[in-house]
């Protein structure tokens, strides 16, 4: 090990020892031995994750080429949120084959964009693709920055998308701390996926490549330390603390998720039956009428209650294609349990009366007034 990887290795040990009122009493042997156990651990989890990425890492996948632009990593950073890699490849090449440069994607409209995003869903965070290619061709000459904190003020980009654009397109040393990383480091320097992480003194103590530091973590924490985590076909298990304490820091974590799945079933199988009122609007500054002569949401019949379903409903009916919210509310209404429920239009040309967003809120707090909430 040379001296600047010694440097910032102590970084790590200098947080992990505790603090210097803590060590009275203790010899500077126990100090010493203590700072060669974390030291040995950290370069244990590096060793065995390396080892993993080069046996089992996800290569074949499109954004994992050797040399990839900005512009296709925020692609595919954008498009795997809250989105499974499985869904996402084919939207991934379908894109790309449509929109190859960033200035391609600034000149389109969103009837242009859509087709090749439609199915994604979040379709606000479409919506800033739109936004931040136009943003990179007129403000950045068509190139994505390379520093982080540029990059968190596209719009869309956050934390992490920005670290991931810097690590896996320029090579810069950010570590990227999406839910796996999060996880996979928590769990086995801290025995629980929710520990409180000093992420600046782990950036400054690894010692493998930013770039393929993030790739490896992504991929063992989407393999092997998953939610229901694969103990037995882990090859960190011996110095991993989750699995010295059998995950008894997450036990009651597990025990609330358990319990809140089996309420979510119980409030599922409740409101199966349930209508939908539906308020179909254009960014909440207008609100589009069911009737003429006074504002009024939208019925729809609790044979189409899903997501999928109203979307079907509003296409058969009315030749319009909507994005749609999860439900925000639940009251029973005459009687009937109903379900409450924003949208927007995607494509077509409403032949509404339209309303503002006073009506709106009127008319919700009648559903309340008079419902009785779930």
């Amino acid at each position: 090990m040379n001296a600047d990887e010694a440097e910032r290795r102590n970084l790590y040990d200098a947080e992990q020892i505790p603090r210097r009122e803590d060590l009275l009493g203790m010899t500077e042997e126990v100090i010493q031995s203590m700072r060669k156990d974390r030291l040995e651990k950290l370069g244990f989890f590096e060793e065995k994750l390396d080892d993993f990425f080069r046996r089992a890492g996800r290569e074949h996948l499109p954004w994992r080429k050797a040399r990839i632009g900005a512009y296709e990593v925020w692609v595919s950073e954008i498009m795997l949120q809250q989105t499974q890699v499985s869904r996402v490849i084919g939207y991934y090449e379908r894109f790309l084959g449509r929109f190859p440069t960033v200035v391609s994607l600034a000149a389109a409209t969103w009837e242009e964009f859509l087709p090749y995003y439609a199915g994604l869903g979040y379709y606000a965070r479409g919506r800033n693709m739109l936004k931040t290619a136009r943003v990179v061709v007129s403000e950045h000459s068509g190139e994505f920055p390379k520093v982080v904190e540029v990059l968190k003020g596209l719009p869309g980009v956050g934390p992490y998308t920005a670290a991931a654009i810097a690590s896996f397109a320029y090579g810069r040393n950010t570590v990227a701390w999406d839910t796996n990383l999060r996880r996979v480091v928590g769990r086995f320097f801290f025995g629980s996926k929710k520990a409180d992480i000093p992420f600046s003194e782990f950036e400054a103590a690894f010692l493998l490549p930013a770039k393929e530091l993030n790739a490896a973590l992504m991929d063992f924490g989407s393999a092997i330390c998953v939610a229901r985590p694969k103990c037995g076909a882990c090859p960190m298990k011996a110095k991993c603390r989750y699995y010295r304490e059998r995950g008894s820091q997450e036990s009651g974590i597990r025990n609330c998720e358990s319990s809140l799945r089996m309420e979510r079933r119980s409030e599922q199988r409740r409101w199966k039956d349930a209508q939908v009122v539906l308020f179909l609007h254009e960014g909440h500054r207008k609100y589009y009428s069911s009737k003429k002569s006074g504002y009024a949401p939208f019925v729809v019949p609790a044979s189409h209650n899903t997501r999928a379903g109203i979307k079907d409903w509003f296409r058969r009916k009315y030749g319009l294609e909507l994005a749609v919210r999860p439900p925000h509310g639940r009251v029973v209404s005459e009687g009937k349990p109903t379900l409450l429920v924003n949208a927007q239009i995607l494509l077509g040309k409403p032949d509404f009366p339209e309303f503002g967003r006073e009506s709106y809120e009127r008319r919700l707090r009648r559903f309340f007034g008079r419902g009785m909430s779930a």
